[in-house]
């Protein structure tokens, strides 16, 4: 069931930095000049359009900062990394 009436909508819950239980929600909708765009958004907050770092074949800018701040993580609390 989509809550905020996108076209495949995913929702996971996780916490905040505080301890409070949000959803995180990634799917596609339209942007104002109705394209159809992916997106996400953290609860009832506002909605984030991942936008492309450049070439079409390349991750989006939003993808490529969450797995290099991952990595970071990692190297930071001496993590294997994964496969």
């Amino acid at each position: 069931m989509t809550t905020r009436g996108w076209y495949k909508e995913r929702t996971l819950t996780t916490v905040d930095t505080v301890g409070r239980e949000v959803s995180v929600t990634t799917g596609l909708t339209r942007d104002p000049e109705g394209r159809l765009v992916a997106a996400i958004a953290i609860s009832d907050g506002p909605t984030a359009i991942y936008r492309y770092a450049g070439e079409a074949g390349e991750g989006t800018q939003l993808v490529t900062n969450a797995a290099d701040t991952v990595r970071e993580l990692r190297r930071l609390a001496d993590v294997p990394p994964t496969r």
